[in-house]
Order: structure tokens, then sequence, then C-alpha cells
């Protein structure tokens, strides 16, 4: 259409709309100021009114929403699976006598020698740190207790494995402190002081070449991998293999090399870093700070350590009304989407699409990209109720005071949200809406893993105990008995294995 006839267009449109509701007062005034553009009026032939025009817009642009919604919708869900753990089949309260503030279940090697050859067992086992400073290994098959590490001088805030070396463990505590460590043997192959404050964070990226450690000082410190413990400079594991327990690349013997890394970056915020999570194929590190309305996506794909500021505010302003407390990525589609936890009062949690479109972008000598580009809000989630024990407390907390953490579903259709008071919830990304309150702790859950092997969820909290959860309630009581059965028939197969040795 010609530019020179969309005005007289609006115009006759517009004309036409007053007359025929009657706005007569309004149409006079329009036409005192709109007298050049209407004119040609009379020349101008009208195919539809303006309220059919604005009623066929609104409806494509309801097609178009729903159009994106399905898309979204097959991008998020990897099933139509509506489990999920949420019954409880042991709970654990004998580890620790302190707060428990993080929990992990790994498939824990232990190495032997026997008849002049190494044999490596894996046995299931819950590893819990607390604020006792320790961190405890517990069988998940009978309850005990059977190692302790106490390095660390302060609560233990944080614990990751490597994502192929099952062996080797990353923690974090209060005292600033980190350590690796190989806990078939107990022994601290490194330890970092680099943090002069609590260390909140610290993760493997995925692909196992890069740890991360955030503390309340402000730092996000970056360390590589740059050779392993015998010496070698190579690379001793290789960083696609796939991750479960069948190609786990736990040491054969006690001298199979480890690897070691080297901090070759540190990036210091304006305040105090919350959150942070790597994206799955480990090519972003993706930070959420306090005082800020921005994400902050730093590029590791290169050396510079790039940071984009991406804006969570829907409408692209620089009003703090919230802090990102946990961030996690959608677990099936690549991270093509971003679970957000907030301190809002109203238990705000917010799903966005990872990136947006960000142009015309510059970087100064420091890595920092000056653009920013707003985040796209696919859905809000909401839940303003905090429950205590103690109901003198509920009237008084500020959720600015807690933790919430998030924990994805592994088949996209669910995530968990803790770490405000007892109960777990449960929320749907098919509707959108709070689905279930999982209760069975008695005081603040603080820490959650879910092994996607076994279909099994633990938790660990302020009551001091660890609970581990199924989803079938009716052979709940059954599961822990059937994996002890299969930990039995291996450990008879291997003895068979063993006396037929020549």
């Amino acid at each position: 259409m010609s530019p020179s006839i969309v005005i007289p267009l609006t115009h006759a449109l517009i004309s036409e709309f007053l007359e025929s509701n009657k706005y007569y007062n309004t149409l006079n005034e329009f036409r005192k100021e709109a007298k050049e553009g209407l004119e040609d009026k009379n020349k101008i032939q009208l195919d539809r009114p303006l309220l059919s025009i604005i009623q066929d817009y609104v409806k494509k642009e309801a097609e178009r929403l729903v159009s994106n919604e399905r898309k979204i919708d097959e991008d998020l869900y990897s099933s139509k699976d509506t489990s999920y753990p949420r019954y409880i089949c042991e709970t654990f309260s004998q580890i620790h006598n302190s707060n428990i503030l993080t929990i992990n279940l790994q498939n824990v090697a232990s190495s032997s020698y026997v008849d002049n050859d190494y044999e490596t067992t894996f046995s299931p086992t819950i590893i819990t740190g607390s604020a006792d400073k320790t961190i405890k290994f517990t069988s998940l098959l009978t309850g005990d207790t059977f190692n302790t590490f106490d390095y660390h001088k302060g609560g233990v805030l944080a614990i990751d494995f490597h994502p192929v070396r099952s062996n080797i463990m990353l923690s974090a505590s209060m005292d600033g402190s980190c350590a690796l460590t190989d806990v078939s043997t107990m022994d601290v192959k490194q330890a970092f002081k680099d943090h002069q404050k609590p260390v909140v964070r610290a993760k493997f990226s995925p692909d196992g070449s890069m740890i991360v450690t955030a503390g309340y000082d402000h730092s996000l410190n970056f360390y590589k991998m740059d050779g392993s413990s015998n010496g070698s400079g190579a690379n001793i594991f290789s960083p696609t293999t796939p991750h479960n327990s069948s190609n786990l690349l736990s040491p054969a013997t006690p001298s199979t090399p480890l690897p070691l890394y080297s901090k070759v970056h540190t990036i210091t915020f304006d305040s105090k870093i919350e959150s942070l999570c790597f994206l799955p194929n480990s090519s972003f590190l993706i930070v959420g700070i306090r005082e800020s309305c921005y994400l902050h996506y730093i590029n590791l794909q290169q050396d510079l350590f790039e940071i984009t500021k991406y804006n969570m505010n829907l409408n692209g302003d620089d009003w703090v009304s919230f802090t990102a407390m946990d961030i996690v990525p959608s677990p099936n589609n690549d991270g093509k989407y971003l679970l957000v936890s907030t301190d809002d009062e109203n238990g705000r949690i917010i799903l966005y699409k990872t990136f947006g479109d960000a142009t015309n972008a510059t970087t100064n000598g420091n890595g920092v990209n000056h653009s920013s580009t707003t985040l796209i809000q696919i859905a809000n989630f909401y839940d303003e109720f905090i429950t205590f024990s103690d109901d003198s407390y509920s009237s008084t907390l500020s959720r600015k005071l807690t933790n919430p953490r998030l924990l994805w579903h592994p088949s996209g259709n669910f995530f968990y949200s803790y770490g405000v008071d007892s109960i777990i919830r449960v929320y749907s990304l098919r509707t959108k809406k709070l689905v279930d309150q999982v209760k069975g702790h008695n005081d603040v859950v603080r820490g959650m893993w879910y092994d996607e092997d076994r279909d099994l969820l633990v938790t660990c909290g302020f009551d001091k105990s660890a609970k581990v959860w199924c989803s079938d309630e009716l052979s709940s009581r059954e599961l822990i008995k059937g994996l002890r059965s299969e930990e039995e028939e291996k450990i008879m197969m291997l003895g068979s294995r063993r006396n037929t040795i020549v």
C-alpha cells in the first residue's frame, strides 16, 4: 500500500467508527483536527469497518499465541508421564546431629586388591553436607554411615560430583574454602582458598573441563583442567562420555590419574552472588546476583569470559523487585528454557526462554557486553503461603530471608520448589499451576537431588534428616529391599568370579 494513502485511510476508518457509534462530540473535534486528512474521505473506498479489522487482528494474535504455546509445550515436555517421586520410602535421621544443608546420591566406587587384581564395585550412596562441618557417606541400602569427610572448618554449603569421574567430589564451605576430593580414598587432591567469605555455589561444568565457585565476597572464580595427578597434561577422560553407571571412569587402580584444575579467571560483581547454572552444552554460565534485575550470561566458548546482561523484567526497566535465588535450565531440550526462583513475597517463580535477540552488542576491554536484552517470560508461578511447625514464625518471616531452590523433573513435566519451609511444592509445566504439596520434613527443606536411574528423590533439611522419596506408594516399601537384593547378587557374582581365578 502506498504511504500516501495510509493516513487518509486511517482517518476515514476512525471517522466511520465514531459516526457509526454516535460519538458525535468526539467526531466533531476529530474532523477539526484531522481536516486535511479527511478531505479525501469520499474518494476512499472502505472494504471493512475499523471494528472488523480489529476483530481480525485479535483473532490472528490469539492464533499466534496458541501456536507459540504449542511450540513451547512440545519443546518442554519429553513425555506424558504424570508420575513423580512424592512418597517417603526411607528416612535417615541418625546421620548428623546438626542441620543438613546439601545432599547428593551417587554410585560411590571402592577398589580392593584381590588375587593379584583390582576389583572396583559401585554402591548407591547418600552424601550429605552439614552445619557440623562434615560430609558423610551413607549407604542407601543399609543406612550405615561408612565414611566421614571433615576437611572444612565451617558448614558445608555445596557438594557436586564430576560428571564423568564419579569418585571426584567438589565441596564448598562457609569458611571460604573449596576442596577437590577422591571419595574412594578420602584424599584431598586440591584445596582452593580464593574466597574471603562463604562459598555458596560450587559446580563442575557438564563436560567436566571446568569448575566455578561463587562466594559472598562478590567473586566468581573459574578453574580449568590443566593436567592430572600423575603429571600428565593429557585429557584423561572424554568429555562426551555418556553419564551412566555402566561406563563411569572411576579408577580401576589407586594409581589411575585424576584431573587437576588451575584458576584462570575471576569476575567480581557489585553484590553477592546467589545463583548460577551451566547450560547443558557447557557454552554459557548464567549468574544471578543481589540488587540486580539482570541475569549475567558468561560466554565460555572463548577466553574473554564475555558477559551479556539479560533483563528479567517483562517491560525491560531497571526496577529491582526480586533477586534470582536459583536458576535451573530445562533438562530435556539442551537448556532452551530457564526456571528462576525469586525472593518475591508471593513466592514467584518465572519460566523464561534462555536466549532473547541481542543485536549490535559492543564489548569493552574487560569483556563486558554493554548491550542487554529482555528475557522472554513464558509463565509465572506463585505460592504466597509459608508453613512452619511453630506458627509464631509464619507471620513474621519474610521470603527475603529464605533460600528458595528449584529442581526440574527429567521429564520436563514438573518441577519441585523448596527452601522456604518444610513443604516441597510441585508445579506442573502443562497446567502452569501448583499441583502438589509434599509433606514429610518437620523443618525447612534445605537440599534436594534427583536420581534418574532409580527414579528416586533424596532430600534433607533443618530437621537433621535425609529422606528418600518414590513415585509409587504401593511399591515404595519394596524399592529399597529390591535394591538391596540386586546389590547382594552383584557381590555374590563378584565372589564367584574371584573363586574361578586360577
